[in-house]
């Protein structure tokens, strides 16, 4: 065999493929724990961006391509399994067109202002040099490690002699200082107050600063500007100044104070506040002989009280080479996403600037920032929505455009996509993240082609899955038990409130309370829909609950509305952040808190301040604490909505050009005094109608009441009431609450189909034939009544329904089921199994509904993708863990095969066991692998980057690898076997147990609750671990003792 054949067998061996998978798995985990402890520029700098690291996914690409050939995947019966593996190198392609044609960054602009240039998120070192007034230019994109390892060298090349700019160290935290050089130059260091906070500037002599209103001159002549000015004068060993202006100057030590004369020269002394015309300059350093030098954070803290701005940068350290003299220079910045500060050298009769940070990138047209809007909630200073109106001017195609830009709605032009990302503080000005992607679309096909791949593959009968699901053996009992653990991950945990509080506020009838619900309100977006349609959203935003405390929705709003002090005492704005909980001051074992919760003594609101800076980030950089703050700010508001009224917008106004509605406060101020009048009249008999109900028992005139309101409407706003069937359709919809029945029934008919199947195996006599066709009929109608109620949705909100998260869900969760219902014939497990994952996707669809058109919501968040991802994602969890709950049954069955009797039926429990949990592993990490990636397109349709290695992404990568890595293990003969299959299945989960709990506690990201503070582990982690080593250790003693039955086909 020559060298080339053996190379290329090397290549595309799965020995190799194995390894490499693990290697970028490995990889991954451990950059993640580098960005933890030493940021992210050393993870870029030592993983992420490293050639090694491309060299694997490079020769993974190649693995591929070699096995497509090598299994003949490309045949017709092999279809999907080609599909989805070719889909995997379009991803690669994709990114790697990304990673070096792409960029991406951010672009401020304020209003009335007009920009053509962004920020880039890459650090690059720029070097420019002037010589003899021509210029010369030079830049490279840098990873710098705070750990080392990453050094480099740039050349610039200025009229036939080269710059070089290499490496020297890296400082994290660094801090610039002024110390004494026997062989340096006078120098100075101050410190002047701008409107930024306190700055730290150096002076070496012949140097000059311009600081606006100041100007200061180190022996060099001032060149006549009409300002006040400070000449800095050296002579020996001493330096004094000269001031055009009158200095009040006081010594830091004593606090003595004085006055100096306008031009009478003064000794400059260190450690003084000199007041220049209501500027504060103070002395750090004055040094006859003397150099700036750069010390880590921690030296500058053992010798200087004060931290000045620079204490939270890093220092680039250079080494700079030019016509054989060497200069070692500090550039200070903070790497990727932030522009750096430029240090001027001079080099023989050359000028050269060095920069590090990102860079100003210069687009061939400029957008017009005309408004910026920014809406907030009533009564409350919280953002709910920002948006840009620019005008996008490009000259060379004589183009110009108006525009909208907010969140999930983007400015697409020239190959350029801007979304919404921030806004200035001053709420004048809009931050807008830029993307150049050209690798967009080959990864978007990827990623369609790999969710049509991987869908097809479980219907293909000559793939693995389908030859699992044709595999029998004879089942004896033990593997069933194992599936009972699932039903405890449906237990919920009962409200708690004080019993007192809650008798108080059960004095509202429930028929009146029905009645109210029948009023009509007009809602943000300006749909006119029942009051009960509106109470249910509310209550959901909250409190994550469509009733509470035996109550329902209505009596629930309706009693917040006229019983506000009592309500805001009971526990019902749901939390779940610890910090968030410690904010509020409330113990961590609490899920809800009361409204007066969110309030100091004094009255003032605990999460202002935090929320409204949480709310400023671009929503890329949130973490998770950012983001549980804000929803919980969004919850406080919404409560506070109720408590004052102002959800209730059911006032028209006659004659109003936007037929816009008004809650009560809001009609009796504004409308005129006839009109005004008359809501008057309607709010004080709903009042007394309900006073009467309360205090009588007697409901007519507080429904008589309702009905006048009713009418108050269909007078002045005849043309927008809805057709009073939709609002009957609308109540019957609400009060029927299919969907959330129906994903109960699906799970149960599911499971004990399941069940019976795994107890026919045990015993092949039983005929579940009967049970079998009740639980299709039960599907059937379930299906039946999920598409009428499907079919009733659309009719009420006049579209299909798959616009938005929630909606989705049900259609996802109703082509699930039609799946099964379609291959019922084929496969009783197809049916039993889509039961469970269309149960489980109604489930999790209850779990996290948000309606976007309820209140307002954190922007990125109204994207319907977030929750398809979430979903699909949680379900492949469930999936994961049943393979890994029959691992564990499976080991078990190892130890017991020590049995010589009862060997080979133990034998065919673990092969039959060991069969359903690698259908479910291919099923999990199916769905894992398009959550996962459908996530991508969520963050690139939000915010323009649909990958970022950020600690949560990376870990749901480790996970899908390390998945992949067992499934394929069968292909390499030393791993082929399946004790070590069941035993890697069970050590598997820790994979998918740090990506949802172990990044949100262990490690910073935007995903993380600790942000880099992690909690203590708890000690029963240790002792599970210690349980699981201890039964694969047993088990392996036994590993060859299995009876191979009957092998399953391969």
């Amino acid at each position: 065999m020559t060298l080339i054949k053996k190379i290329w067998s090397l290549l595309i061996s799965m020995k190799l493929m194995v390894v490499l998978i693990l290697i970028f798995a490995v990889a991954s985990g451990v950059a993640t724990f580098i960005e933890n402890d030493h940021g992210i520029n050393t993870s870029w700098a030592l993983v992420y961006s490293t050639r090694w690291f491309e060299a694997v996914q490079v020769l993974l690409g190649i693995s591929i391509i070699g096995n497509i050939f090598k299994y003949k995947m490309y045949t017709k019966k092999k279809l999907p399994t080609f599909i989805f593996h070719i889909a995997f190198l379009f991803v690669l392609l994709g990114s790697g067109i990304t990673r070096y044609y792409g960029y991406e960054g951010v672009m401020n602009i304020r209003e009335g202002s007009t920009e053509h240039r962004m920020l880039s998120s890459d650090a690059f070192l720029q070097v420019s040099a002037n010589k003899n007034n021509t210029k010369y230019y030079e830049e490279d994109i840098v990873y710098i490690s705070a750990l080392g390892g990453r050094e480099f060298k740039t050349t610039l090349d200025v009229d036939g002699k080269d710059i070089t700019v290499k490496y020297k160290k890296f400082i994290d935290k660094a801090v610039k200082t002024a110390v004494e050089d026997p062989s340096g130059v006078p120098i100075v260091s101050f410190v002047i107050t701008t409107p930024q906070g306190p700055e730290k500037f150096f002076l070496k002599s012949g140097d000059f600063i311009d600081l606006g209103p100041l100007a200061v001159y180190f022996d060099k002549e001032p060149e006549g500007v009409p300002k006040p000015i400070v000449r800095l004068i050296s002579n020996g060993d001493k330096i004094s100044f000269v001031s055009n202006v009158q200095i009040n100057w006081m010594k830091m030590a004593d606090r003595s104070e004085g006055l100096y004369d306008v031009g009478r020269e003064y000794p400059f002394e260190a450690k003084k506040l000199y007041n220049i015309n209501g500027i504060q300059l103070v002395s750090k350093a004055v040094l006859a002989k003397g150099k700036v030098t750069v010390v880590d954070e921690a030296t500058y803290k053992s010798t200087a009280k004060m931290n000045m701005k620079f204490a939270s940068l890093s220092a680039l350290v250079v080494d700079v080479e030019y016509d054989g003299t060497h200069k070692e220079v500090a550039l200070m910045g903070s790497g990727k996403r932030y522009k750096g500060y430029t240090e001027n050298i001079k080099i023989a009769d050359t000028e050269i600037a060095l920069e590090w940070g990102s860079k100003i990138i210069e687009l061939p047209f400029s957008l017009r920032l005309r408004d910026f809007k920014l809406i907030k909630y009533p009564g409350s200073m919280s953002p709910s929505s920002y948006e840009s109106h620019v005008t996008l001017i490009d000259k060379k195609n004589l183009v110009k455009q108006e525009h909208r830009i907010y969140m999930n709605n983007v400015l697409d032009y020239g190959g350029y996509l801007f979304f919404q990302s921030s806004y200035d503080k001053d709420e004048k000005g809009t931050i807008l993240s830029v993307n150049h992607d050209p690798g967009k679309w080959p990864t978007y096909l990827g990623y369609t082609l790999l969710a049509i791949g991987l869908f097809l593959n479980f219907f293909n009968p000559n793939g693995r899955f389908g030859k699992l699901a044709r595999s029998k053996y004879e089942y004896k009992a033990g593997v069933t038990a194992s599936l009972l653990m699932l039903f405890a991950l449906f237990s919920t945990q009962p409200l708690v409130a004080s019993s007192e509080l809650i008798e108080k506020v059960k004095n509202i009838d429930a028929g009146h309370a029905d009645h109210y619900g029948t009023l009509l309100v007009q809602s943000r977006d300006g749909r006119i829909k029942p009051l009960d349609s509106f109470a249910t959203e509310l209550l959901n935003k909250i409190s994550a609950k469509d009733s509470m405390f035996g109550l329902s929705h209505n009596q629930i709003l309706l009693g917040m509305a006229s019983n506000p002090d009592v309500w805001k005492q009971i526990d019902m704005i749901k939390v779940a952040h610890p910090k968030v909980q410690k904010l509020l001051g409330i113990d961590e074992s609490k899920k809800r808190f009361a409204y007066r919760d969110a309030f100091d003594r004094n009255g003032q609101y605990k999460l202002g301040e935090l929320a409204e800076q949480a709310l400023r980030k671009r929503s890329a950089t949130r973490d998770m604490f950012d983001k549980e703050l804000i929803k919980v700010d969004e919850r406080v508001n919404v409560a506070y909505m109720i408590y004052s009224g102002r959800f209730m917008t059911v006032f028209p106004l006659e004659g109003d050009v936007n037929n816009k509605w008004y809650y009560p406060e809001e009609a009796l101020q504004s409308f005129p005094p006839e009109a005004s009048k008359e809501v008057l009249s309607l709010l004080r008999n709903n009042s007394m109608g309900l006073v009467n109900g309360i205090n009588r028992g007697t409901w007519e005139e507080a429904n008589k009441a309702i009905d006048d309101i009713k009418e108050y409407q269909k007078k002045y706003s005849p043309s927008i009431i809805p057709d009073p069937m939709l609002i009957e359709a609308e109540l019957l919809y609400n009060k029927m609450n299919v969907f959330d029945k129906l994903y109960p029934i699906y799970l149960i008919a599911g499971l004990v189909l399941l069940v019976l199947i795994f107890v026919r195996l045990a015993k092949p006599n039983i005929n579940i034939e009967v049970v079998t066709r009740i639980v299709l009929a039960v599907f059937v109608v379930a299906f039946v009544v999920h598409t009428m109620n499907l079919g009733l949705r659309w009719y009420i909100a006049g579209h299909a329904p798959w616009s938005n998260g929630y909606e989705a869900m049900l259609y996802i969760s109703w082509t699930i089921i039609l799946a099964g219902i379609l291959f019922a014939r084929s496969s009783e497990l197809a049916v039993a199994t889509t039961g469970i994952f269309s149960g489980i996707t109604l489930f999790v669809a209850h779990l996290s509904w948000l309606n976007p058109q309820i209140t307002t919501m954190v922007p990125v968040l109204k994207s319907y993708w977030l929750t398809i991802h979430v979903s699909i994602i949680t379900a492949s969890y469930g999936f994961l863990g049943l393979s890994t709950l029959l691992g564990f049954v499976t080991l078990i069955f190892y130890i017991m095969l020590s049995n010589k009797d009862k060997r080979e039926q133990i034998s065919v429990n673990i092969l039959e066991a060991t069969r359903i949990s690698e259908m479910s592993m291919i099923v999990g990490l199916s769905l894992l692998t398009v959550g996962n990636f459908l996530g991508g397109v969520w963050a690139n349709e939000s915010w323009g980057r649909y990958w970022g290695w950020d600690p949560k992404e990376t870990w749901a990568l480790v996970t899908i690898l390390v998945y992949v890595f067992v499934i394929h293990m069968r292909f390499v003969p030393a791993l082929k076997s399946n004790f070590t299959f069941n035993a890697v299945s069970v050590v598997a989960y820790s994979s998918v147990i740090m990506t949802y709990f172990g990044v949100n506690y262990y490690l910073s990201g935007l995903h993380s609750y600790a942000a880099g503070d992690p909690v203590p582990v708890p000690e029963w982690i240790y002792y599970v671990i210690s349980v699981i080593i201890i039964l694969i250790v047993s088990a392996w003693f036994n590993r060859n003792k299995l009876v191979n039955i009957k092998p399953i086909k391969q």
